[in-house]
This record gives structure tokens, C-alpha cells and sequence, in this order.
């Protein structure tokens, strides 16, 4: 049943042809009750419980109040006319604070740290708790209730978007959301209707630039495509915009923003002692007397799992330590002797083993290792690294740690993107080998690791947002011309030639059957000033590519004709 007093949401209620309707004008439902429903509604937000039926149970039958009462509760639990009892007011949506609709839920951006293994679902679950700092985030969910500072659920899913746009914005507005942050899953298309429907800035995390079968780059050539000039994505490394500036001419709107780390929690440790408790953990004092290579990631082909065993083979007077989920095939049971699998640890004690490690050893050659979030964490802790020259990794190490060459490949391969070579890799190792270079390239790896932090990575979103809306307010509309595709009269030649011919442009020219040249276009020039009225510059570059089979003329053609809008706007 449901407790009173309670909050209801914004009602208007009626009486029409002797019926009663309460109309919930915050989820845009009209329902039709009874006149104990009616008065109960109007009493829910000042009397308890008990005495509202006391007051109603002298007016109507006691049985029917409560029969009334349990229907109202059920409304509650679907968000209908009342507040679900966990509901907090939301913020005042005239505050100076940005505030941002995430269109994906809790589970995405704010897991429980302690569970989480993907570094992409570390860095959104950081993303949201620094950002809440500086904005309110929105997450679309079930209920709304707030789950810590600055971070709410609201009753808000794309679903609502495709069914009523109208309505999806009305309650964006309700809110003060200024944008929409949003990730990129590969394979994902639920942010298309935002770019139509929703005239506010959106940012895309994209933290999987490719691999997936080519189904990562396809959603995210779709996604630019679709951008408009105040949209924008982020990558935590340049390699993502560098990528695709192979498919793509202009990438503006790819912005660089690195991931961070908590440089409190993830530093150095008194290494005898870390090196004990993990020693402990798997029952193997090897740990505490030989000199450890360490990797903590999921076990995989494409993280290099195979190159780590190799390394190990290569190299029996050391100690080769794995952390993360192991995810190789049954037949690799049998590992060297001096490799030891540690296990999947909580978050919480993965300071203690990285500082069990001596080296870092990072050989991904998985195609969508954009940044490296353990290898950060790694250096953070003291640790210096060993990684392929390949995506964001040298991003993250710059001079701190040693880089080795890796040959990349021009496509994919069942998750791989590159190749890196056992050998280079132990060449890395070696060099590392003595104490001295070994600790004081260890302090250098912790140096530059406390430069990333996450309130640099919120600070940026936020600047971005405040950029891109900047650019949606200077936006201008241009005047809507008309285009005709006609046959033109070529007099020098003596021939026909298809044109496009402006209609309107002045009150000078207006006809297509004027004896004067007019204002006359190539057809593909006409065609742009069509359809930039419908479709973004980056559409109507993929139709003109089709016609000119070439990229770098369909896009002088669309530049030339946005142009030339512009100084009409």
C-alpha cells in the first residue's frame, strides 16, 4: 500500500461526461479514477498514512478506500502520479552547473568498482564520479532518485525518444540538460535518433576505435556521419583520430582526452611487502627472491598472452607474473614453470601487485587498445614498462618506460591489429634489468603517471561541452534556395550540358527560362545545396564521393558550397 505523505508529480486534474482524470503531465499518461482516488491525490502530500483513511473511511466504505489506496500504491511503483519512495528532488535546472543526459544506465557507467575487469568500464565509472564534481549527470533508468552527488537516474530511455521526440525533449528541458554524453558500443546504433531529434550537443566516448570484424569502425564512420558542427567524440590517446584520419578527411571532431589514474591509491609500495602478500595469495615464495615480470589484463591471444609465455620461456632465471581473467584455450594448462597465474583480484588489492612487479611488461596487439588503463596504473605504482610502439600505448608512456617496434596491420585480424616480436620485447626487459636503471626509470613512470588524473579528464568534457555549445548558439540558418536541374545552353560549344540553376538567390533572377546565364551551378554543387538542407556535410560527402569516385573533390565541393551558405546566413 502505499505510505503517505508522499510527492506527486506535476497533475492536472479534470472532470469530464461525470468521469474524473488525473493527467501526470511528467510521464504524459491520463488515467481515469475514482472520486476516493481523486480526494486521496489531493490529500497524499500533507496527511499520514493512517489518518487519510481515517478522514476518507467517513465519507466512503472503508473497504473501498483501501482497495483504492493499494491501486495508488501500484501507480507509484510504475512512476505513475506519485515519487517512488527512494525519489529525491532533482537539482534546481536553473543552477550555473552543466548537466548532462547519459542515455545509457547505472550498470554502464557506475558498476560496482570492486566487480569491474574492462578497463573501458573503470574509465566510465571514473568519468561519471569526477564529472559529477563539476555537472549533474543524468543516467536513464527505471526511477528517479539521485546515487550520490551529482549523479541521478531519471525516467528517461531512447525508447521514449523514438516513441514521442516531442515529449523525450520537453523532459530534457524539464531538466536544464545542456548535453548528451553518451559511449560508443560497437555494433550500436541507439544514438542515431539523438542526432535527429535532440538539437544539443552530444559527445561520444569512443573507446574501441576499431576491430569487432570491422563492426567498430562501421558504427563510428556512421556516428561522424551523422555529427553535427557542435557534436564531437573523444578518444583518451591520438591514435583514434590518427586511425581514422585514413578514412576520413576532416577530423575535427575527433578530440583527445587521456583517462587518469588515483595516483593516491595506485602508488608505490614497500615492494618486500607487496611482494609477500601476493607470495601468500598463490602459495609461491618465488615471488619474494627472483626478479618479477608482471601482466594484469584479461589472458588472451590478442593481449599478448602467447608473446608473455614466450617471453617466459625465453627467460627461466626470471618470474613472470599474470593477473586478470585467463581466457586462453584448455590446451595451454601447461604453462612454463616460471610463469604463475595469480588470478582475478578486486580492485583493491591490485596496488599491492603491481608493486609485486618489477617490470610491467604491456604486449597487446589488441585492435582497440586505445590508451592502457593497467599500464597507467602500473606506472603510478613505480613500475617501469615495456610496451609495443602500437595505438595509445606510447601516448601513455612518452620517455618514462621502454618502447619497442611492432609491425601494424593495414586490417584486422580476429582481434589482432599488429604484431610484436618476443625478441624486441626481451630486449626491453634486458635493458631493464639493472637496479639502477630499473628504479630510476621507475620514478620517472610514477612522475608522468600523476600528470593523468580524472578531475583533468572531467575539467576537458566539460570545457568541450561549453565549446560545443558555443558553436550551437552562433549556429545561423541559411536561406532555404531553390535548385532546379535543368539543360543548359552551352553557346561556345554548341551543346547541351546539365546544370544546376538557383532560383532564388536575388529578386533578379528567379526563372530557369530567363535569357541571361543566370546563376547557373554544376550538378554537383546543386545537389550538395540540396541536401545540406536535410543531411550533415559528412552525408552529403558520401553521396559526392559516389559520383566523383574521389574523396578529396567531394569534400572541396562540400566546403565550397558550406561556404558559400555561410556568407548567406
Amino acid at each position: 500500500m502505499l505510505r503517505f505523505p508522499t510527492q506527486i508529480h506535476h497533475l492536472h486534474k479534470f472532470k469530464h461526461d461525470d468521469s474524473l482524470y488525473i493527467a501526470d503531465l511528467d510521464v504524459f499518461r491520463l488515467v481515469e479514477v475514482n472520486q476516493i482516488a481523486w480526494d486521496a491525490v489531493e490529500l497524499s502530500t500533507t496527511l499520514e498514512t493512517e489518518k487519510l483513511i481515517v478522514y476518507l473511511s467517513q465519507i466512503y466504505p472503508r473497504e473501498l478506500v483501501l482497495e483504492t489506496l493499494e491501486l495508488l500504491g501500484d501507480f507509484q511503483d510504475t512512476g505513475l502520479i506519485f515519487y517512488s519512495p527512494s525519489w529525491v528532488p532533482l537539482p534546481d535546472s536553473r543552477s550555473d552547473r552543466l548537466k548532462i543526459y547519459v542515455p545509457q544506465g547505472k550498470d554502464e557507467w557506475f558498476s560496482d568498482p570492486e566487480s569491474i575487469s574492462a578497463g573501458t568500464n573503470v574509465a566510465l565509472y571514473h568519468t561519471a564520479q569526477s564529472l559529477s564534481k563539476f555537472a549533474d549527470i543524468y543516467l536513464s533508468g527505471e526511477t528517479e532518485e539521485k546515487i550520490t552527488r551529482g549523479i541521478y537516474t531519471v525516467k528517461l530511455s531512447v525508447a521514449e525518444l523514438k516513441e514521442s521526440p516531442r515529449r523525450f525533449n520537453q523532459k530534457l528541458s524539464q531538466f536544464g540538460v545542456n548535453g548528451i554524453l553518451a559511449y560508443q558500443s560497437y555494433g550500436s546504433y541507439e544514438l542515431f535518433p539523438f542526432f535527429r531529434e535532440v538539437n544539443l550537443p552530444i559527445v561520444v566516448q569512443n573507446h574501441a576505435p576499431r576491430g569487432h570484424a570491422g563492426q567498430a569502425i562501421n558504427t563510428t564512420l556512421l556516428h561522424h556521419a551523422l555529427m553535427r558542427p557542435y557534436d564531437a567524440f573523444t578518444s583518451p590517446s591520438d591514435s583514434v583520430a590518427k586511425f581514422y584520419s585514413k578514412f576520413v578527411g576532416d577530423t575535427h571532431h575527433f578530440h583527445t582526452n587521456p583517462n587518469g589514474v588515483d595516483s593516491k591509491t595506485f602508488k608505490p609500495l614497500d615492494k618486500s611487502e607487496a611482494k609477500a602478500a601476493i607470495a601468500e595469495i598463490v602459495q609461491d615464495s618465488r615471488i619474494e627472491e627472483k626478479l618479477t615480470v608482471g601482466f594484469l589484463s584479461r589472458f588472451q591471444p590478442e593481449k599478448g598472452a602467447h608473446i608473455f609465455i614466450q617471453l617466459a620461456e625465453m627467460h627461466p632465471e626470471l618470474l613472470f607474473l599474470v593477473g586478470g581473467k585467463f581466457l586462453l584455450r584448455p590446451t595451454y594448462e601447461k604453462l612454463p614453470d616460471n610463469l604463475i597465474y595469480v588470478g582475478f583480484l578486486p580492485r583493491k588489492q591490485l596496488p599491492t601487485l603491481y608493486n609485486a612487479f618489477d617490470i610491467y611488461c604491456f604486449p597487446s596487439m589488441a585492435a582497440e587498445e586505445t590508451f592502457g588503463l593497467t599500464l597507467l596504473e602500473a606506472m603510478a605504482c613505480g613500475v617501469p614498462p615495456v610496451v609495443p610502439r602500437f595505438d595509445g600505448l606510447p601516448d601513455v608512456v612518452g620517455d618514462a618506460g621502454v618502447i619497442v617496434p611492432a609491425d601494424e596491420f593495414s586490417e584486422d585480424m580476429a582481434g589482432f591489429a599488429a604484431y610484436v616480436s618476443p625478441t624486441e620485447l626481451s630486449k626491453g626487459i634486458v635493458s631493464l634489468l639493472d637496479d639502477g636503471v630499473r628504479r630510476e626509470l621507475g620514478q620517472q613512470a610514477r612522475g608522468r603517471a600523476v600528470t593523468f588524473t580524472w578531475d583533468k579528464n572531467a575539467e576537458r568534457l566539460v570545457e568541450l561541452f561549453q565549446e560545443l555549445n558555443q558553436i550551437r548558439h552562433n549556429q545561423r540558418t541559411p536561406p532555404d534556395l531553390s535548385v532546379a536541374f535543368v539543360p543548359h545552353f552551352d553557346a561556345f560549344q554548341h551543346q547541351i550540358e546539365n546544370r544546376a540553376l538557383l532560383l532564388n538567390l536575388t529578386s533578379f533572377l528567379e526563372s530557369p527560362l530567363q535569357q541571361k546565364s543566370g546563376y547557373v551551378q554544376t550538378m554537383e554543387e546543386g545537389l550538395a545545396l540540396i541536401l545540406l538542407k536535410q543531411h550533415t556535410p559528412r552525408q552529403v560527402e558520401a553521396v559526392l564521393t559516389h559520383i566523383f569516385d574521389d574523396a578529396s573533390e567531394a569534400a572541396k565541393t562540400v566546403e565550397r558550397v558550406q561556404n558559400f551558405l555561410n556568407a548567406l546566413a
